[in-house]
């Protein structure tokens, strides 16, 4: 899992892909990556020390730093940055004065100092803060805590790291300009911090200075944040966003600030990275999406224009890593080159110039890069941090050819596993109908044959599906094509459904209960009570117990006196009590009770003597429950009620009390939900 803020990163291993074509390469001075693995190199502005060389002087192409050459990981705050060692120790630098260097003072440290922490596993950046995890699953901040995001449960700065209290078991960090994230191991997410457009992620504006979860998010595998909003990946590929939207920076189409996580690309997200008001993401295809604010070149469109959704970046293939600064954005071959685009008035998209890129550029001089992370008017790159590239230019074998089937409301596929020179785990993509994008991946190491359910369907639906396998660098041909599959309906048991033509045995019967042999909805027999001044009823247990049912019966009633209402059908709980039920008065018109609040709910609709219908009465368990009802599959009302806290677990056709009238009763079903 990785989690990374405005500016940082997490080291991959790079592998070459497809590279980049039809951009502009720049051709200018640089400092090579490749002679020294785990080298970082640094450029642009430098006034506070941030590019850690230890002097102040800019400059306009990456140069060397002073760290050592088992760099892991690097982080870009807004005007400091961290380095991480393969001895899991924290190297920092650049502007001090609210201690995000986090070594006991308040000098600038043009000179990389190591902070006194240990076992450091990931570390990242914010605006003036610092965030690290240990091994053991803790989180350690220092900085500037006027916001809260230190997550000490006050607004203190912090010169040197202090754990976070009561945080534990946690796998990933991030930090936004004035907030922090960590990851837990079962995928949730907590953050703390500035709150002021929601960036916490909490359904609140309220400052959080100690850990809340954020809503609603699971399966969680990456986090970025930016100068005021999130952006994360779940297991399924799915982006989700929340926070300040003000440039379109969310991607949800508009220009609303979110509270709490709302989705925007459903599948095939690889990595995401968040910007200051923009941000960028790149899909397991290697293609590259931008959105948010254009105005200083950072969405590589080629305009100045703010997008406020995911737009293709025009020309860039084969990218398997993104970064991201203030308002400059980097792209990263699988080959370790570097693209670039965006602000430059300090030199910090390293190209060697001071002119703002519209669209990418080709970084010269650099290869075996894997991260590129940026603050203001800076940036950090990172080369590979073992031995050299062994490029991985063949693709796994070709899929078999789905075989679909359906059932319930889902297709079923199966398709025989591909093979690959080097990748234990594959990942399929699907498609459905020739579509142009993939409907679902499928990361697995599994071999022989792959199975998938696809449940974004409708019954009654012809659809037909092709698969591509990809290693992370190389995707496959398309497979062949299934055969059609027509989408079945669902399937279910009902709880109860009797037609009475093996008579009346399941039932418990009152009264004058006989079997009519003349009369039937479909056919006969039905159940027949003629009563004069009695009761007469029958009654019968479901399968099972359930909060939530429906009753269908069919009715027919041939005459009616006296000024009671005669009930038809009664759903009652497990303790004998009716919790609902439908009624009739002597001229037809139709009602329905609430029997746990004694509420008689009136309807317009009638019920014609002497004529069949299909009566419908649905019951959802609840002191906030609901009561439906219909006639003939039209619904005649729908109440919000107490219908009480015992599940349903019977019915009831007849009248218990006395009542004058002759009624027939036919074809009875109860099924769970509705």
């Amino acid at each position: 899992m990785r989690a990374h803020g405005w500016g940082s990163t997490a080291v991959r291993t790079a592998a070459i892909a497809v590279a980049a074509v039809g951009l502009t390469t720049i051709v200018a001075p640089s400092v090579t990556a490749e002679g020294r693995p785990g080298q970082a190199f640094s450029t642009g502005l430098n006034a506070d020390g941030q590019l850690g060389d230890g002097t102040t002087t800019s400059r306009l192409t990456p140069g060397s730093m002073l760290l050592p050459d088992d760099i892991t990981a690097i982080a870009s705050g807004r005007e400091h940055g961290y380095a991480l060692d393969a001895s899991g120790r924290v190297h920092s630098w650049g502007d001090n004065r609210l201690r995000a260097v986090g070594d006991g003072s308040a000098v600038d440290r043009p000179t990389p100092v190591q902070l006194p922490l240990t076992d450091v596993v990931q570390v990242e950046a914010g605006h003036y803060h610092g965030i690290a995890l240990r091994s053991d699953g803790t989180v350690w901040t220092w900085g500037y805590g006027g916001l809260g995001q230190l997550g000490l449960g006050t607004l203190n700065n912090r010169a040197t790291p202090t754990q976070v209290p009561g945080v534990t078991g946690i796998v990933s960090v991030g930090a936004g300009r004035d907030m922090s994230y960590a990851l837990a191991s079962d995928g949730t997410v907590l953050a703390w911090g500035g709150n002021s457009y929601g960036e916490v992620g909490d359904g609140t504006t309220v400052r959080r200075t100690s850990p809340v979860a954020v809503t609603g998010l699971s399966g969680v595998v990456e986090i970025s944040g930016g100068r005021n909003h999130a952006l994360v990946i779940r297991s399924d590929g799915s982006m989700w966003v929340w926070g300040a939207n003000e440039r379109g920076q969310l991607g949800v189409g508009s220009t609303a600030n979110q509270s709490r996580p709302v989705r925007v690309l459903a599948s095939s997200v690889k990595h995401v990275d968040a910007g200051a008001e923009h941000s960028i993401a790149v899909l397991i295809d290697g293609t590259v999406r931008t959105w948010g604010r254009g105005q200083r070149g950072q969405l590589g469109l080629g305009t100045t224009t703010n997008r406020t959704t995911p737009t293709l970046v025009p020309g860039l293939n084969g990218i398997v890593e993104v970064g991201d600064g203030r308002d400059q954005t980097f792209a990263i071959d699988a080959s370790g080159g570097v693209w670039a685009w965006g602000f430059n008035d300090t030199g910090q998209l390293g190209d060697g110039s001071t002119a703002t890129r519209l669209l990418p550029v080709r970084l010269p001089g650099l290869s075996g890069v894997v991260a590129a992370q940026g603050g203001r008017g800076m940036t950090l790159f990172l080369s590979e941090p073992a031995g050299p590239v062994d490029p991985d230019v063949v693709p796994p074998s070709v899929p078999g050819i789905p075989v679909a089937s359906s059932d319930d409301l889902r297709v079923d596929l199966q398709w025989a596993a591909s093979v690959d020179d080097r990748a234990a785990t594959i990942t399929y993509l699907l498609y459905r109908d020739g579509g142009p994008a993939p409907i679902a991946s499928i990361d697995t190491n599994a071999t022989g044959i792959i199975t998938f359910a696809d449940t974004a369907v409708a019954a009654g639906e012809v659809h037909t599906y092709r698969v591509a396998a990809s290693d992370g660098v190389n995707i496959s041909e398309l497979s062949g094509s299934s055969e059609p599959v027509t989408v079945s309906g669902p399937t279910f048991v009902p709880l109860l459904e009797d037609d009475f033509s093996d008579g009346l045995g399941a039932w418990t019967t009152t009264g004058a209960v006989v079997l009519d042999n003349v009369l039937g909805s479909s056919a006969a027999p039905s159940v027949r009570l003629s009563v004069a001044g009695t009761s007469a009823d029958a009654k019968r247990d479901l399968a099972s117990a359930n909060a939530d049912v429906c009753a269908s019966l069919d009715v027919r009633v041939a005459s009616m006196s006296g000024s009671a209402r005669y009930s038809l059908l009664k759903i009652r709980n497990t303790a004998g009590a009716s919790v609902g039920r439908i009624e009739v008065d002597a001229v037809g018109r139709l009602s329905v009770r609430a029997d746990v609040v004694g509420t008689v709910l009136r309807t317009n609709a009638t019920l014609p003597f002497a004529s069949w219908r299909t009566v419908t009465l649905c019951v959802a368990v609840g002191t906030s429950g609901r009561i439906r009802a219909a006639v003939d599959g039209v619904e005649i009302g729908s109440w919000s009620t107490n219908t009480g806290a015992q599940s349903v677990s019977g019915v009831q056709i007849g009248d218990n009390s006395a009542r004058t009238a002759v009624v027939n009763f036919d074809d009875i079903m109860v099924i769970a939900g509705g």
